[in-house]
């Protein structure tokens, strides 16, 4: 009798355990609905700038230079840059919800724009206003997802914001060259409809509940999330007691936070991550990869070759799904940055025999590669892991300016090569500029080895405690010492 009620125990606490974690994979993935609309966002320029340089005049009823060109792939990145701070603010304010609301309404009419006006003007503010949102999406989906998911699963729940970004990539990539720049917009609006409707149903952040004293609600929200499992819920309330008892009292300006040797490092290791992340050119090399193709002379039409950069993009993502909480973020920033700078570092050692005329015709192959396998470790490492580490390195009284300057560098970092990318290929070669992105990986690489800790399946308080300097303890004896105090 007793082995039978151990048995239905047993298969009730593993009933519970996938319940929990299957409301986590829906409340991760309703969520990361605003992805999909951030990536496609982010990927209209690639199919886009083509048609708006081709002999069919589209705005003004003329074609656009290429100044004008490159106002319009990064003028995004400038708007996300001035929204960072906004969606910080309104994020550790109102709360996750609404900040994930606030989106909304911007991304539907910088879309109609588009589809009602043929104007330049305004289609660098619909640009600019498509960037305020993505600005948002960066700051408050990453946040809200590291926050609902349980240590054990919160690698895997992050990579889903560059898993459904990316197969907003490989929707914008195949169709936006078949259909027209106002039919393609039109799709995209009802992208943030659907978000915000199913968005409606998902559970507040239990820390920012906690954080503003709402505990019951603190507590009904984990009790959702870990599929009515009591116990569970309250061992999580436990160590966010332990979070916010630590935050109380704390002076939350800038200069009291960078006091701390923690928030210091985390900050350090963030700023490094993202900027890295966007200064290895990715952002470039998608927005002007119909070009890049056009200049190598493959064998594959471009047009093709970006949807294949995409899907790769999104097999990558998926990887990192799968190997973030088995490898370790390390590990595969480590490998990812080592082989995207020996694939960059070939595809300038490509363009640079192409200047000097070498006959390339037998390797005509390679350039696809060395963009490809690049694009591919990306969303492998820093692609993914660097959002999953911003959501883990930082106390909750922290985690709004940290999470501002952070993203600031993001964006100005994916600004600044976006936008002057024309310029750097005149200034160091098509070669010049590839090298430089490739140094860019291998500095990375090497930072990550000396200065990065292991976050795999640790909670925030014990990976506080390392950024500290103090003494690392188990997880278990972190909660211990909290059910003690």
């Amino acid at each position: 009798m007793n082995n039978i009620d151990t048995r239905n125990e047993v298969g009730d606490t593993r009933k519970k355990k996938w319940k929990s974690k299957l409301r986590q994979i829906t409340a991760a993935s309703v969520a990361n609905l605003s992805s999909v609309a951030y990536g496609m966002a982010m990927a209209w320029p690639t199919p886009s700038l083509p048609l708006l340089k081709s002999g069919k005049p589209l705005l003004d009823g003329r074609i656009i230079s290429v100044e004008e060109e490159a106002w319009l792939g990064s003028l995004a990145f400038f708007g996300a840059l001035v929204s960072s701070p906004i969606s910080s603010y309104v994020s550790q304010r109102y709360g996750r919800k609404i900040a994930g609301y606030s989106i909304v309404i911007p991304f539907i009419v910088s879309w109609l724009f588009m589809v009602l006006l043929e104007s330049l003007h305004l289609f660098y503010i619909s640009r600019f206003s498509l960037g305020l949102c993505c600005g948002g999406v960066l700051v408050f989906c990453p946040m809200y997802v590291g926050e609902i998911s349980e240590d054990s699963i919160r690698g895997a729940l992050g990579t889903f914001r560059s898993t459904l970004g990316n197969i907003a990539f490989i929707i914008m990539y195949a169709v936006g060259p078949l259909i027209s720049i106002k039919d393609m917009a039109t799709i995209c609006v009802f992208i943030p409809i659907i978000f915000a409707l199913a968005y409606y149903w998902m559970p507040e952040s239990p820390l920012y509940l906690m954080k503003n004293g709402r505990s019951q609600e603190a507590m009904e929200s984990l009790l959702w999330l870990r599929g009515g499992d009591v116990q569970a819920a309250e061992m999580e309330m436990m160590k966010l007691t332990a979070v916010v008892k630590k935050s109380e009292n704390v002076n939350t300006s800038i200069k009291s936070l960078l006091s701390s040797r923690g928030t210091r490092r985390a900050l350090v290791i963030c700023i490094v991550l993202g900027g890295s992340m966007q200064l290895s050119g990715i952002y470039a090399i998608l927005n002007y990869a119909v070009s890049i193709f056009e200049l190598t002379g493959g064998s594959v039409e471009p047009n093709t070759a970006t949807v294949i950069l995409a899907v790769v993009q999104l097999i990558g993502s998926l990887a990192s799904l799968l190997l973030l909480d088995v490898a370790g973020r390390r590990l595969l920033i480590i490998a990812s940055q080592t082989i995207m700078c020996i694939c960059l570092g070939g595809l300038g050692i490509y363009f640079f025999l192409q200047k000097e005329n070498y006959d390339l015709t037998s390797v005509a192959f390679l350039p696809i590669l060395f963009v490809g396998l690049p694009v591919f470790f990306l969303a492998v490492g820093l692609g993914s892991v660097t959002y999953v580490v911003m959501s883990e390195m930082f106390s909750p009284e922290a985690r709004g300016i940290a999470t501002t300057v952070t993203t600031i560098t993001v964006w100005l970092s994916a600004f600044l090569p976006t936008k002057f990318y024309v310029n750097i290929v005149d200034l160091l070669g098509l070669h010049g500029c590839y090298w430089l992105f490739a140094f860019v990986c291998v500095a990375c690489a090497v930072f990550t080895f000396f200065k990065i800790p292991e976050t795999k399946n640790r909670s925030l308080e014990s990976i506080l405690r390392e950024l500290n300097g103090e003494d690392v303890k188990s997880d278990e004896e972190c909660t211990e010492r909290t059910a003690n105090s």
